[in-house]
């Protein structure tokens, strides 16, 4: 970050008597150029960002093209850098600063289910073991199939001897009292 306090804003920036040579821009550019990326190259964190500063300072002092109210075009150019830079340089602070967070507002997650969790969840499979147990023999074989075996519907009929539409007439029956189950 380029360090230099009372960055201002272009618009208030005073503007001294000049010696009456209108500013030319491209001339500013051809004679300050290598000047102007080598001293922002010393102050940026990232010295790759000097030319882009430089361009954006140059489009920057186009405001003042033909002027002859600038008795220093070179040290606007210069200041108009430096206010991009700090610019710049704020900007990514913000930025970076909204992307912590407090370790106090993150719920740390060891992977394991905590004591209770797991006493609730194998309450809630014996409860569900006892559901399938009590489906009626064809229900339950198809339900089983499908879900232990992995088998397809139309696979399940073949095994079974009935049709498709009747393997999804006894999954979807299990699998309303499976769900009853759960709610109780």
């Amino acid at each position: 970050m380029v360090e230099v306090p009372n960055s201002l804003p272009m618009e208030s920036l005073p503007l001294p008597r000049s010696n009456g040579t209108p500013l030319s821009v491209k001339d500013l550019m051809a004679r300050y150029h290598n000047s102007l990326l080598s001293f922002l190259r010393t102050r940026l964190r990232i010295a790759d960002d000097a030319a882009d500063i430089a361009q954006e300072a140059y489009i920057r002092m186009l405001q003042y093209e033909g002027s002859c109210e600038v008795r220093s075009p070179s040290s606007l150019l210069f200041r108009v850098a430096i206010n991009i830079a700090n610019d710049q340089s704020r900007t990514e602070q913000v930025r970076h600063a909204a992307d912590h967070c407090s370790l106090d507002d993150v719920e740390l997650d060891s992977g394991m289910a905590s004591p209770e969790r797991e006493v609730a969840a194998g309450q809630e499979l014996d409860q569900l073991f006892r559901r399938i147990e009590t489906l009626p023999p064809k229900c339950r074989q198809v339900f089983l199939l499908s879900r232990v075996h992995c088998l397809t519907y139309p696979e399940i009929a073949r095994h079974c001897g009935i049709s498709v539409k009747m393997v999804e007439k006894h999954i979807s029956h299990a699998l309303t009292l499976c769900m009853q189950a759960a709610d109780i």
